[in-house]
């Protein structure tokens, strides 16, 4: 067998539709194993508007009140 007749019988295979076919499923396969394996799930990000709202609870009506009683006889 001579190189062209070697070079014809390469390219005949690679031109072939099962041969291209399996090679892009293969291809899909190992991207899929790929990022499976490397995947990472992002962590969640905070709210920022409930954590506000959750850190300083209201202060009952009651409080208030007193509160402004004894600052008005403290002036």
């Amino acid at each position: 067998m001579k190189i062209k007749d070697f070079f014809n019988l390469v390219f005949g295979v690679l031109k072939d539709w099962r041969v291209i076919v399996t090679i892009v499923v293969m291809l899909f396969v190992m991207w899929a194993a790929n990022f499976i394996l490397t995947y990472k799930k992002k962590p969640r990000k905070a709210k920022k508007g409930k954590k506000t709202a959750e850190a300083a609870p209201a202060k009952p009506a009651e409080e208030k009140k007193e509160e402004a009683k004894t600052e008005a006889s403290g002036k």
